[in-house]
């Protein structure tokens, strides 16, 4: 069994710059560097094969071209009591809405799938923090000192399909496969859908979720 879920990575250097926030605010668990991504789909525990096969067969057909995107101030989830999550936004990039709509609509179309998938409004973040103790005031305040943060320009050319695994130290996000922009020739869409396969191919779906 897996929880997977769709999403567009990080580069290495604006997680890095982006990780301290959090990490400086008490009674907030920080998301790691390597853990970092903006969520386009959460699909969910997956527990066969088949199921895997389907998704990832949807997520190969979505077609989209590469953008830019650059991060603009910080913003947070939760309630009037509390505060959930702390994340960083990006400027608004009409694009990027289109591509979060063309996988929600490839994952719906798949039979075993659509009744399971939750649909909600998208709202690009990027996950910094999600809140164990720290007071809403708190929380609050950072994003306060925080509207300014920016990142360089970068640009998205793929997006991924990422496994949840539950650790000691907490969960690593695993990339399982890849999807890029633009078109391909028929030789190379087989070559890939042939690492897809292998990147399936040693998961026991006899087990439960990896811990």
């Amino acid at each position: 069994m897996m929880r997977l879920f769709v999403g567009i990575p990080i580069p290495a250097d604006i997680a890095e710059d982006l990780y301290p926030i959090a990490r400086a605010i008490r009674g907030l668990e920080a998301q790691t560097p390597e853990n970092m991504h903006l969520t386009l789909k959460f699909i969910g525990e997956v527990e066969d094969r088949h199921l895997a096969a389907s998704i990832d067969a949807a997520l190969m057909s979505v077609a989209f071209d590469g953008f830019d995107l650059k991060i603009a101030g910080l913003d947070m989830f939760g309630t009037d009591k509390k505060a959930r999550i702390l994340w960083a936004a990006v400027q608004s990039q009409p694009l990027l809405g289109q591509l979060a709509g063309r996988v929600e609509s490839a994952l719906l179309a798949c039979e075993d799938l659509s009744g399971r998938l939750e649909v909600r409004k998208f709202t690009p973040h990027i996950t910094l923090g999600r809140n164990r103790t720290a007071h809403r005031a708190v929380v609050e305040q950072a994003v306060v000192d925080h509207a300014d943060v920016t990142s360089r320009v970068f640009h998205v050319d793929h997006f991924c399909l990422y496994q949840s695994i539950s650790t000691h130290e907490g969960p690593v996000y695993q990339v399982m496969a890849e999807y890029g922009a633009g078109s391909e020739t028929p030789a190379g869409a087989r070559d890939r859908k042939a690492e897809h396969e292998a990147a399936f191919a040693d998961i026991d779906f006899s087990k439960g979720p990896e811990i």
